[in-house]
């Protein structure tokens, strides 16, 4: 599918919305050590959407957790997490259930690095309990966007 800049910007500032609203209103099963972020599932689609879903998601998450209980640190984690797992995705485009294996692994290990700084846990406990929750999110939810979204498209 063929888009022009503002059908890209459009779609950025929607799925930004969509992540911030989500996890703002899912907050008690969006933050902490034990989690689903719900939101999650949409980093699935930048193996579909390339740029407007990374940055939506990027965006989308530096504003849920700005507005979160861990303020910019987990801003500013969250969102590289994001950025890094699905550039990563992008380019495993091509191998689309390997780009989908390593968004929850990708972004696990750089949320449970940050957190276990500010929650002072175990990092291998936060990081098992972050995969599961993020398992859930990317890799079944958002697996089922996805080919939801491909099918929509014919990607």
């Amino acid at each position: 599918m063929k888009t022009n800049l503002s059908q890209e910007i459009a779609s950025l500032s929607v799925i930004a919305a969509a992540y911030a609203v989500l996890t703002l209103v899912l907050a008690p099963i969006s933050f902490y050590a034990i989690q689903v972020r719900i939101a999650d599932a949409l980093l699935a689609l930048s193996v579909a959407m390339g740029p407007p879903a990374i940055l939506g998601t990027t965006l989308g998450c530096f504003i849920a957790n700005m507005l979160g209980p861990f303020g910019i640190m987990d801003a500013l984690g969250g969102s590289l997490a994001n950025l890094v797992a699905t550039t990563i995705a992008w380019k495993l485009r091509k191998r689309p259930y390997l780009a989908l294996a390593q968004l929850p692994i990708t972004v696990s290990l750089i949320v449970s690095m940050y957190l276990n700084q500010l929650l002072n846990l175990p990092f291998l406990e936060m990081f098992l309990y972050i995969l599961i929750g993020s398992i859930i999110s990317i890799d079944v939810i958002g697996l089922a966007l996805l080919k939801a979204y491909q099918k929509l498209y014919h990607t």
